[in-house]
């Protein structure tokens, strides 16, 4: 019998791991893959499991990382019944004071590392299978002193969306999450750059626990986005009907509050 796994990236910390403890109640498979860079935390996330859990220790920046979990998946011919795209990290700074080097990792990890992943996972997919790729609310609107982060996540949710296109009638389910900011730790690393105070305040940051329980609500409704939160929402409305010029204006004003 085909074994059903679901597959998180980022799975660490923060909303990968809120994904495989909510996955983990909800029984949707029979192992759940998680996967990051550091083994000690996926061991600790793992002994938090009742499903069995499978170790992907990878750098998803890394050619030879990915190719390695295409053999694991290869060899193993799971059902994916969940895959979740969580890995990601953001800077805050311009661009004087975000290195070459972090720059180019936000697209590496933050875009390229999510086509990869979702193009791995996709023929181990199938009727009744879910995908929820982790974007962000700034997805919505360009945000200076966090151009390449917002950027990144605006790739994201244009990815997904036009996924789900290709997609329609094969039966597998995707949704784009786009929360505003949540308690988890991208804030210390956002804030180890030149700029890392460039935005004084996470204001009005949610839980993973509340962003991931709408996430999973808001997918199995066949949401093409979650927003979850009136925030969000608003950030969506506002990217489709205010000219940019006039609403990285106002972030200009809310970033220094």
């Amino acid at each position: 019998m085909q074994k059903k796994v679901a597959l998180i990236t980022g799975a660490s910390s923060g909303i990968g791991r809120e994904f495989a403890l909510q996955l983990d109640r909800m029984q949707v498979a029979d192992e759940i893959w998680i996967c990051a860079r550091k083994k000690p935390d996926l061991e600790t996330v793992a002994h938090e499991l009742d499903t069995p859990a499978k170790i992907l220790v990878a750098d998803l920046t890394n050619a030879d990382d990915i190719a390695a979990i295409r053999s694991t998946l290869k060899d193993e011919q799971p059902r994916i019944t969940y895959l979740i795209n969580a890995a990601g990290f953001g800077k805050f700074g311009d661009w004087q004071t975000i290195s070459d080097e972090a720059a180019a990792a936000m697209i590496d990890l933050n875009c390229k590392a999510v086509v990869e992943m979702t193009r791995a996972a996709l023929p181990y997919m199938d009727r009744g299978s879910r995908i929820i790729q982790v974007a962000s609310a700034a997805a919505f609107l360009p945000l200076p002193h966090m151009s390449v982060y917002a950027a990144s996540k605006a790739f994201v949710l244009r990815y997904t969306r036009a996924l789900r296109w290709e997609l329609a009638g094969s039966g597998i389910i995707v949704t784009a999450l786009c929360p505003t900011w949540v308690k988890t730790g991208f804030e210390k690393v956002a804030r180890q750059s030149g700029g890392g105070h460039d935005v004084k305040h996470l204001i009005a940051a949610q839980t993973p626990q509340s962003v991931v329980r709408d996430a999973l609500l808001a997918n199995k409704a066949h949401f093409a986005v979650a927003c979850a939160s009136p925030q969000s929402l608003l950030l969506r409305l506002i990217g489709k009907v205010v000219p940019s010029c006039i609403s990285m204006a106002g972030w200009e004003v809310l970033r220094r509050i």
